[in-house]
């Protein structure tokens, strides 16, 4: 090989190189879009946590269900966007609930995700107490 051919080449190697240990350190397109479903499914369950909220300071408790009241609102993100999957929304006491989704990288989510919850990755539920 010729000594003008060795160097362009070797830089193409360490181009390629670079691309392909980027993709796999940050996974790449189909890990990024799966990033952004999970955030608007997190969004929703902000807006779904702010509903449940509202309507247990108007009735005094927690709903039984996520109908719409419209003093809170009537136009509610009831299921996920994409896949139109139902978000789930579990009453456990007189003060506590669940609110879920099916998340497809629960692992990057945490406890910070939705303000005074508790994330449980397992199920990928928050569990809120209201006082």
């Amino acid at each position: 090989m010729q000594r003008d051919t060795i160097v362009p080449l070797a830089i193409g190697v360490v181009v390629v190189a670079a691309v392909i240990a980027g993709l796999t350190v940050t996974g790449g397109p189909t890990t990024a879009r799966a990033e952004k479903r999970d955030m608007a499914r997190l969004a929703d369950l902000r807006s779904l946590a702010s509903f449940v909220n509202c309507v247990s300071g108007v009735s005094g408790g927690l709903p039984l269900n996520l109908t719409p009241v419209e003093d809170c609102g009537t136009d509610l993100p009831l299921a996920d966007r994409t896949s139109q999957v139902p978000y789930r929304y579990a009453r456990l006491s007189d003060t506590g609930y669940l609110l879920c989704a099916d998340f497809e990288r629960p692992e990057l989510i945490t406890d910070y995700e939705v303000a005074g919850a508790t994330w449980r990755p397992s199920q990928g539920c928050f569990a809120f107490t209201q006082s």
